[in-house]
């Protein structure tokens, strides 16, 4: 198993090739990849991986990547219509459970009006490559596969790169090498553990 440094070297690498993006599957699959790390190096990632972006942009004039933290996306939503101190009060009644689920009604999430989908809709570069972030911090609220499903729809001709804390083997989602997430057939690990 290579260590996280050493991956995220070789993520530069794959992101500096020419037409690296424009890479699909036998199947025709979605251009959507997955950078699965080990969850302990978060605070790695957080600090090398937006340097990496940065050094790909200068080196590579075709590309230009627009960063979409999950996590954040969720809180903006919630304190503009001022529910985020109501949340807090609401879980030491309710329970998290129930927070939870109420959060993620409130987001109609995996709906047709889903907020989360939306945002990003709203705000998208179209000659960007999507990139995910923040997918740890919005657990429980928001599930990987749940995303890259309604995201299909939106980024059929764009590129998508999810960073996520945890294992992506075998079609499989495993959140902080824990918690077991639905299968995801249309991404590729972009690099190999």
């Amino acid at each position: 198993m290579k260590a996280t440094i050493e991956r995220l070297q070789l993520l530069q690498e794959n992101l500096l090739q020419p037409n690296f993006f424009n890479k699909k599957g036998l199947g025709n699959e979605m251009s959507f990849y997955i950078f699965d790390y080990d969850p302990q190096d978060e605070l790695l990632i957080r600090q090398e991986f937006p340097e990496i972006l940065e050094h790909v942009e200068k080196n590579r004039p075709d590309i230009r990547f627009q960063t979409f933290d999950l996590y954040e996306i969720i809180v903006d939503f919630f304190e503009k219509r001022r529910y985020m101190e109501k949340n807090f009060k609401a879980e030491g009644k309710m329970g998290s459970d129930k927070v939870i689920r109420k959060m993620q009604e409130g987001l109609k999430i995996a709906t047709e009006r889903d907020e989360i989908i939306q945002h990003i809709q709203d705000n998208l570069d179209p000659q960007a490559v999507v990139v995910l972030t923040g997918v740890g911090k919005s657990f429980p609220i928001l599930r990987s596969h749940v995303i890259l499903n309604s995201l299909q729809s939106i980024l059929q001709n764009q590129s998508l790169l999810m960073l996520y804390p945890g294992k992506f083997e075998n079609n499989t989602l495993k959140l902080f090498d824990i918690f077991h997430d639905d299968n995801y057939y249309r991404a590729f690990r972009i690099v190999e553990r």
